[in-house]
């Protein structure tokens, strides 16, 4: 089977696995072309993509609740729109294995893996966008996002770091301070110590993670941890 086969095959369960068909086949192609094969990747439509995401949800956790304030509906757009759970959809969806690149070995890093994952979906919603229009990109993008745009009875629930934040300010104590360090390991999946002191105890918390923010979140809630177990002695 030829090269050429190979992508017309992958277009066909593309097309099947999203419920769209490409009028431009090429532009799906690009989508998934990592930059370590052709100058024409996936980075611009990447880049259009993260945009037109951004709005759907934005549009739609407008529209779904008319009465929660401006505040709310920015923390809840940005944990469905987060790296981490627009990742988790691509590699639910399997994008992965339709990656165009060479000397890619996406087993040997989780970060580098999530990382793509999560740039194919963004650079597809672009490529939706232009094959299409705005209407049908987000019938699509509502769809594979349905499991995040549930109704709730609460949303845009404060992250742990913004919380210990909170806590300190309505102590009139001065803002917790992290401090990050890198940890040994292989240079394509790094690793970081994250540090956290605040003025209420005069110990030093400390969170590992592959990320610096999920590692100030970690330590962040560690420290609320032990703050609420306090308070119910």
């Amino acid at each position: 089977m030829s090269k050429k086969d190979d992508i017309n095959i992958s277009v066909e369960k593309i097309n099947k696995l999203i419920g769209y068909k490409f009028k431009n086949t090429r532009l799906l192609i690009e989508s998934f072309t990592h930059k370590s094969i052709s100058e024409n990747n996936y980075e611009r439509l990447e880049f259009l993509g993260d945009a037109v995401l951004q709005l759907i949800i934005t549009k739609n956790l407008y529209t779904t609740y008319p009465d929660i304030d401006e505040g709310t509906l920015s923390r809840e757009k940005q944990s469905i729109v987060s790296k981490k759970i627009i990742s988790k959809i691509s590699l639910d969806l399997k994008l992965i294995d339709f990656l165009i690149a060479k000397n890619l070995d996406l087993n040997s890093s989780s970060s580098l893996k999530n990382t793509i994952a999560a740039n194919m979906i963004e650079s597809l919603i672009g490529a939706i966008f232009l094959d299409s229009n705005y209407s049908v990109c987000e019938e699509i993008v509502s769809n594979i996002f349905s499991k995040y745009l549930v109704v709730k009875k609460n949303i845009g629930i404060k992250d742990s770091k913004t919380l210990l934040q909170e806590y300190m300010q309505s102590l009139n104590k001065s803002l917790p301070v992290y401090a990050t360090m890198h940890m040994e390991g292989p240079p394509h999946q790094p690793g970081f110590k994250i540090t956290c002191k605040i003025p209420i105890y005069k110990e030093t918390f400390e969170s590992k993670s592959v990320t610096v923010r999920e590692g100030q979140q970690a330590v962040s809630k560690i420290i609320l941890d032990k703050i609420n177990n306090e308070k119910k002695i």
